[in-house]
Order: C-alpha cells, then structure tokens, then sequence
C-alpha cells in the first residue's frame, strides 16, 4: 500500500474517531441534561399537583376533573392518583406517540426520567399519592435535531478535511513522486538530479540522492573521457586523429563484406610525395602541421559523405572509402577542392598529393582492389603533383539505371510483400539463443538481395520509412507465431518523422503480447544525428515493453552526451574492432573497457562478425556477454 494511501486511511480514522467521539459525547451530554430536566420536572409538578390536592376536599370527581386540567395543560406520558392503599383511583395516559422521530433512534437514545411521586394529605393523615411523568417526545425531538444538526457540520467538517488533506497531501508526493522517479532511473542506470522539496525530511533524502547520482554520473563520465583516449590510442593516428593502417583497414573489409553495407562505393588513396625532403626543408613540427591539414581535407569529406571513413595507412599515404553511388569524377573533384583549399590556406601549395581513385563492389577482394590502387597511384606519381588516375573496372550494378527503376522496383517489392526477413542467431557464452538477428530482404526475380542492394536507393527515394514499418511488421507477425525474441533495425533517418513514430507505436500497441520479445536496433550515427528523438524514442520503445539497442557501435560510443540517459538495453560492438582481436591487444584493452562501461550502465554487450573460436574465447575473457557472426549458427 502507497504511503499516500496510508495518510489518507490515518487522517478518515483520526477524523472519525476525533468527529465520531465528539458526536457521541455532545449526544450524551444533551441526552443526561434533557433527562435530569424532565426528572426535576415530574418532581415539581408532582409535588404542586399534590398540594393542590391535599388543599381541596376529598371529593373523587373533583379530584379527577383537576388530575384532567393538569394533563392537559402539560405535556405528560402519564398522571395517575392511588389512593393510601396504592389503587388507582384516576389515571391519565398519552396515548400518540410522535412520528416525527425514527424509532431506531428512539430505541438508541432510550431517554427515559424517573417519574415524579407526592403524597397527598387529608388533615392529619394521607389520603394517597400522585405519580407524574412528563412525556419525552419533545426531549427526543430536541434531540433528533441536534444530532442531524451536528452529523451535518460533521460532513462539512470533512470535506473541509478533505480538501486539506488534497493540498497537504499533493505537497508531500510531489517530492515524493520526484523521489520514486529518481531512485526509477538510477535503477535503470540513469542518473538524474531532482530539486530539492520544501519539506525538510524529504530534502536532506533528496541531498543524499543527488550526491550519489552526482557521483556515479561522474565516475562514469571519467570512465568515458579515459575509454575515448583509449580508442584514440588504439585506432586512431595519434597525429592526425584519422583511423590507423590496421582499423582502417578493418573497416575496409567491413564494407566489403557486410550484407547491409551498400553495394559500391569509392575508394581513394593519396600520397605526399618527397615526405623526408619536406622534414628536412621545414622541420618536423612543421610538416607535422601539414600532415593535419591534409586529414581536415579528409575529415571534411566523410562529413559530406554518410558512413565513410578515412585513415592514414603509413607517414605519407592517406586513404578514404566512401559508400556512395556518386561518379568518381565528382567525388575525387570535392577532395581534390577541399585538399587544396587547405593546403593554399597555409601557404602550402607546393606540396605534391598525386591521388588514385577506384570504384569498389560489395564483396570484392580487398588485396586486390588495394593492389589496383597502387598501381594507379604510381601513375599519378608519374603524371604530376596533383594528378588524379582513375582505376577504371567493368562492374555490373544490375538492371536498375535510374532512380525511376529503383522506385518502381522497391515499390513493387512493398507490394507484393516480396520483403523478408533473414534469421542469424545471437548466442551467450553459454550457447544459449539471445535472440536472433533479422536484417531485411527484397526479392529481385529469383534471388534475395541483402539491405545494402537497396536501402541506398530507398533512402534518397524516401521510402525508409515505409520499409522500416514493414519490417516490423514482419517481425509483429513471426512474433505472434513464434515465442523466438527477433531483433530488427529501424532506420536513423526516420527518427524524426513523426508520421512514422506514430505509426509505429499503433502497430506496437496493438501486439502488446508481443513486444517484450521485439529487439530494436538503431545505427550509432542515430545519437550523433538526433540525439533528442533519439531518447524519445526509446523513452516511448522501452514503455511498450521492447528492448532497444544499437548495432554496430564502438566507433564514436566515447562521444555520446549523457551517455547514462540513453536508456539502451544491449549494444552491438562493431566487427571491424572484433575482426582478429584475438591478436590485437590495443582492440582487446579498448573493448574490455568498453564492456565495462557498458556493464555499469547495465547495458547487454554482444560482438558482431565473430568469426573464429580464437576471437569467442579472446571476447569472453574481456567481458562481452554474446556473440553473432559466421561462426554463430
């Protein structure tokens, strides 16, 4: 029972017993002084009544036409005159009693006065005597009404209460509630602050949550900036802050091989010539400067282009891929702008940064392509100091040509449910099934394609939103079918449609029996792009029972604001951190750290694209919790 319940039983019990005794009391108070009255008053009128009597001669008429007179001036239940042998000789009785009162309340206040007896004298001797009782009708009545009277200032008397005790009340649960909601979110790993109450109780209480909420936020804060330098010394150049040889080329593969990856891109490798000669013309700190402004070049390119990534693979080659269906003409025109832009900014243009650019496919070798690269880049060493070769391959993209084929396809596809969901499982260390990880399907003809055929071309068509909640609608369905908890990925770009959200939450509400079995994934970019909807949603996600995380995370975790409010159940580690760390102790460092921040936030953490026993048993030791990936099954 809720203490506001108990206050509220306390107060009706304290103002029964305190209005309920008061009633009582002023009842019987009234009910004695009424009684002791018309006992003093049979007395007197007995006594006056006898004198009379004893005065007059003894004439039995005369005695009962005065009995009568007296009765019926007064308001008496009986009058009656024995004589010295206690015979009644005259005896007058009220016989209507009045309705005006209920009987019960009669029968409860039972007011009965003791009659009034006086002897009556015949000379020297006594001739008889006369009992008078005067009828308590009216006493009843006197009574009837006070209690009506107070029992209604009793009721006002409560109300009153009442609504004092809704004020009083709603002053002490609002801190009270704010209490219960903080103590909510440190149990689920967020640490809020609360102003502080009026009420002096509630506020040393809400000090000393503060103060520890203060304190986790903080030990946690500090664990994030010491795990962001981490990733910085285990991934990225400490120089230029751009991905390192061997990330990058993690990332690389990861692009290459993954099935939600798009299906091309472009890839491109640029050198500065002459490196020595340039420390010795200008100094180390110097060309060190240069180094940095040529990786703003290629920062600022993966800003303009979603998903890509750039890294310098030795002191003098910088790379960057990047996921677009964009001519190669075109992107190697933005870098070379940017590049130059840079470098003549810092009185620099004699630098020498010959480029090569290739075309890559989902699934191509990455030696290859790399070797492809090289060769074209000698080229452009040959060719000049700012030359640009194009390594030029016959790739074939499918029939689509435009982006009208590509609606009228995905469109198609929606239509005649040609949508599926593919099944890999995720399982503990354990081998017990977590759940099992859905990413979406479309047919084309005979062959399903993996996301990242089509989800490029749905995007800029705007058909995410449309896809997303077929997808989930498949899920819904597998669900209601199946008790195997299914995980599926919702789009980051549809986080800020609000036509969307609501269609989601319908959908949800409406498989309710479902949805604690429902795993929702979003991409880490998600909290970088709408960090506010972001929470909202899974604010809104987590209400409706579902697991919420984020899939192919670890790269910019360190970055995420408030990290202990984003109220996430499991995280996804990113393959291309997990690819042979078994061999890589900065990865290994970097994702133990990872794991342990994630654990303190009581967030589930599972390893992606594990492929070798080595891998599992290396990530079980450090602390990941479950695995997915081609070794899975």
């Amino acid at each position: 029972m809720s203490l506001i319940k108990q206050l509220w039983i306390g107060m009706i019990l304290l103002l029964l017993l305190a209005l309920g005794g008061s009633f009582i009391v002023s009842l019987s108070s009234a009910k004695e002084y009424l009684q002791n009255q018309l006992k003093i008053k049979n007395i007197d009128d007995a006594n006056s009544l006898a004198l009379s009597l004893s005065q007059m001669e003894k004439d039995a008429i005369d005695i009962e036409l005065i009995i009568t007179a007296q009765f019926d001036a007064g308001h008496y239940e009986y009058i009656m005159f024995n004589d010295q042998h206690k015979k009644p000789i005259a005896v007058r009785r009220f016989e209507n009693a009045s309705q005006s009162v209920p009987g019960w309340f009669v029968e409860w206040v039972n007011l009965d006065a003791a009659p009034g007896i006086a002897l009556i004298q015949d000379g020297w001797q006594q001739y008889g005597n006369i009992i008078v009782k005067s009828h308590s009708s009216f006493a009843i009545e006197s009574l009837w009404k006070q209690a009506k009277h107070l029992l209604e200032w009793f009721v006002l008397s409560c109300l009153i209460a009442s609504l004092l005790g809704i004020f009083v009340f709603r002053r002490i649960s609002t801190p009270l509630d704010r209490l219960i909601d903080q103590a909510e979110a440190i149990s689920t790993k967020r640490f809020v602050s609360s102003p502080e109450p009026g009420i002096s109780e509630f506020r040393r209480l809400t000090k000393a949550m503060n103060l520890l909420s203060a304190n986790v936020k903080s030990m946690l804060e500090k664990e994030t900036s010491q795990l962001d330098l981490l990733r910085r010394d285990s991934l990225l150049d400490p120089l230029t802050e751009l991905n390192n040889r061997q990330h990058f080329l993690s990332l690389l593969d990861n692009m290459l091989t993954r099935e939600d990856s798009d299906t091309r891109g472009a890839i491109i490798l640029c050198r500065i010539l002459r490196l020595n000669e340039l420390n010795g013309i200008y100094g180390h700190s110097k060309v060190d400067e240069i180094l940095k402004e040529i990786a703003q070049a290629f920062l600022y390119i993966c800003q303009q282009y979603p998903n890509s990534h750039a890294g310098r693979l030795n002191g003098s080659d910088f790379v960057i891929a990047i996921p677009t269906a964009e001519s190669l003409d075109i992107i190697a025109a933005d870098l070379v702008q940017r590049l130059n832009f840079q470098l003549i900014a810092q009185d620099h243009q004699n630098i020498a940064t010959p480029m090569a650019i290739a075309e890559y496919q989902r699934g191509e070798n990455r030696q290859i392509l790399l070797h492809s690269l090289d060769g074209a880049l000698a080229q452009a060493e040959m060719k000049g100091d700012r030359s640009v070769i194009a390594c030029l391959k016959n790739k074939d993209f499918g029939h689509h040509q435009n982006v009208n084929d590509w609606r009228q396809e995905i469109d198609l596809a929606m239509e005649n449910h040609q949508l599926t969901l593919a099944h890999f499982p995720v399982r503990n260390a354990q081998d017990e099934l977590i759940h099992l990880e859905s990413p979406v399907r479309m047919r084309v003809g005979d062959e399903e394609k993996p996301a990242g055929y089509f989800i490029p071309w749905a995007s800029r068509l705007n058909l995410l939103a449309a896809i997303d909640l077929a997808v989930v609608k498949l899920a819904l369905n597998h669900l209601a079918k199946s008790l195997t908890p299914l995980a599926i990925h919702i789009s980051s770009d549809v986080l800020c449609n609000t036509r969307f959200r609501e269609q989601l939450i319908l959908l949800l509400n409406q498989a309710k029996n479902s949805t604690k079995d429902l795993w929702i994934e979003f991409s880490e970019v998600s909290i970088i792009r709408h960090p506010n909807e972001f929470r909202s949603m899974v604010k809104e996600l987590r209400e409706l029972g579902c697991k919420v995380g984020l899939e192919h995370a670890g790269l910019e975790f360190t970055r995420f604001e408030q990290l202990q409010d984003l109220g996430m159940h499991y995280l996804k580690i990113d393959s291309a951190i997990i690819r042979h760390i078994d061999a890589n102790p900065n990865n290994q460092t970097f994702v133990q750290s990872l794991c342990k921040l994630g654990h303190s936030l009581g967030i589930l953490m599972i390893a992606e694209g594990v492929t070798s026993e080595n891998e599992k048993s290396t990530l079980t030791k450090i602390g990941v919790d479950a695995f997915t990936g081609p070794l899975i099954v």
